[in-house]
């Protein structure tokens, strides 16, 4: 909260804000290229040729792929969630037997099912497949248990005033509770966004046995270019990075601003 508060950078001149993105990007850059000589030198003229041998039309197509890949996923996963959840209110029983089975299934991490997606799905010829799988047990789990969580929330009052005009079954669900749960389904898809960011690149780039799919995105790009391309590389994390803060700015902070009217005082 109180990094929030006070040195944020929206409570920053524009022209400072700039600064400090440069800034940052710079030293991500640097850092980057350091790592890649395996921390024996810094070239620093490569900082300023990232781009020179680099198709910069390539990486910007190659970062719509990831985010539309990452879109997907998420729409999804988000219907999955809401799937769930809508089961639930109208089978109240059902959640003491499933939520205890989701919970044990939620800790298994998404690399454990990497092995077989990738064999059942190469031997399919169906590349993309295994990727929007990865991405969406990486992704549901947290809009699940954010709208469970959130559902947990809603005063009792609510549901009795609803009944009252009648407001039963889908009625009730996209009237009532999904307006009640928004803030936290805006919470957990930021995380859902975030742990599909961190699991992007094994499932663009799969390299598992004789098993080899390439697919169209940054991740593959960050995959092939490590240790061979320096350019390549820097200049794909970079836009990768700047992909994350614009998502961020543009869709996260707008609809966290805005889910705050939905919430109980």
């Amino acid at each position: 909260m109180f990094r929030h508060t006070k040195y944020h950078l929206r409570k920053h001149s524009f022209t400072s804000r700039v600064f400090y993105y440069v800034l940052s990007f710079l030293i991500i850059a640097a850092l980057a290229i350091y790592i890649e000589s395996g921390f024996k030198s810094f070239e620093f003229s490569k900082l300023f040729l990232i781009f020179s041998t680099v198709s910069f039309s390539q990486v910007i197509l190659y970062a719509f792929f990831t985010f539309l890949r990452l879109c997907v996923a998420y729409l999804i996963s988000l219907f999955l969630a809401l799937s769930v959840v809508f089961v639930l209110t109208r089978h109240k029983k059902v959640e003491n037997f499933l939520v205890p089975i989701f919970d044990i299934l939620q800790s298994v991490p998404v690399l454990a099912f990497f092995p077989l997606i990738i064999v059942v799905f190469a031997q399919l010829h169906m590349p993309e497949f295994a990727a929007q799988l990865v991405l969406i047990i990486a992704m549901f789990w947290s809009i699940l248990f954010g709208a469970l969580g959130g559902l947990h929330l809603i005063p009792e009052e609510i549901f009795d005033a609803a009944r009252i005009y009648n407001a039963t079954g889908l009625r009730m669900f996209f009237k009532v509770i999904i307006p009640a749960i928004f803030p936290q389904l805006v919470t957990g898809s930021i995380l859902s966004f975030g742990e599909g960011w961190n699991v992007i690149i094994i499932s663009e780039y799969i390299n598992y046995g004789n098993i080899q799919i390439s697919l169209p995105g940054l991740g593959n790009l960050l995959s092939v270019s490590a240790g061979v391309n320096t350019q390549l590389f820097v200049s794909s994390l970079l836009v990768l990075v700047a992909l994350i803060l614009i998502v961020d700015r543009l869709v996260w902070r707008r609809l966290t601003e805005y889910s705050e009217r939905f919430k109980f005082e």
